[in-house]
This record gives structure tokens, C-alpha cells and sequence, in this order.
């Protein structure tokens, strides 16, 4: 085999495992057109931390051994109500994590409470999963 093509068999090679890696983990958003602007809105500011299949994010971790400081609740086994959102959004969560106080504001930040409350996993009535206990949004 020729230097050339060895050559341009392994760049082959590099090439088509870095487009098999990155396209790993890619889930995307999984809403109603009319909800794409509060999943987009989740994807830009909480991704890095949470996590919520209907926004096709991985920010947390379900792994006590892996967890890392920055991990949020994972929405997809947590739920969390309009206020409880919107308290943790202006107030920088409920402890002493790294989240931001008022990550979004205004009407984004409305829009990004409607959207964990309907979408974070479902309460069970009557059941071991109920809404988070939190300070009323003020």
C-alpha cells in the first residue's frame, strides 16, 4: 500500500468516527410548534445542567458516582410547578448551587415555568411523587 493511501485511509477512518461520536447523545426538541420557543429557551440556558427529553437535554446525571456540582434535578424524574420554577429561575435555585439568579426574566422566564410544569415528569396523585415543596413565586 502506497504512502498516499495510507495515508488517506486513516484521514477516511478519522473522519468517519468523529461524525459517529458527534452525532451521539443528539436527541432534539420534541414539542408542539407552539411550545419550540420555551424548549429552545431550556436548551440555551438550562441544558448544562438539567435534564428533559422533550428539550433533548443530558445536563444531569442519575449517578451518584459521576454527579458534578453544577447537576440540576433531572426533570424527567422530577417535577416541578409554575412557581417552584419560577422561584428557583429569579432566585438562583433552592440552595447554595452554582444556578444563576434570573437566568431568564420577564416573559421568557413565564414561558420557561409553563414549560418544566407541563413537561417535568408528571405528579402522582395520591402517590410517593408529589409536587416540589417550595416558597411561593413573589
Amino acid at each position: 500500500m502506497t504512502r498516499f493511501r495510507r495515508a488517506l485511509l486513516i484521514a477516511t477512518l478519522f473522519a468517519a468516527t468523529a461524525g459517529a461520536v458527534s452525532a451521539c447523545g443528539e436527541e432534539g426538541i420534541s414539542v408542539a410548534s407552539n411550545e419550540q420557543r420555551a424548549a429552545e429557551l431550556f436548551t440555551e440556558r438550562c441544558s448544562g445542567c438539567h435534564t428533559l427529553s422533550q428539550a433533548g437535554t443530558q445536563g444531569s446525571t442519575t449517578n451518584i458516582r459521576t454527579r458534578e456540582y453544577k447537576d440540576g434535578p433531572n426533570f424527567n424524574q422530577r417535577h416541578v410547578s409554575r412557581n417552584c420554577a419560577l422561584y428557583a429561575i429569579r432566585n438562583g435555585g433552592f440552595s447554595s448551587g452554582p444556578m444563576p439568579q434570573n437566568i431568564v426574566t420577564g416573559e421568557e422566564a413565564e414561558l420557561l415555568a409553563d414549560f418544566l410544569a407541563k413537561y417535568s415528569k408528571p405528579e402522582v396523585v395520591g402517590g410517593s411523587q408529589a409536587a416540589q415543596d417550595c416558597p411561593p413565586a413573589g
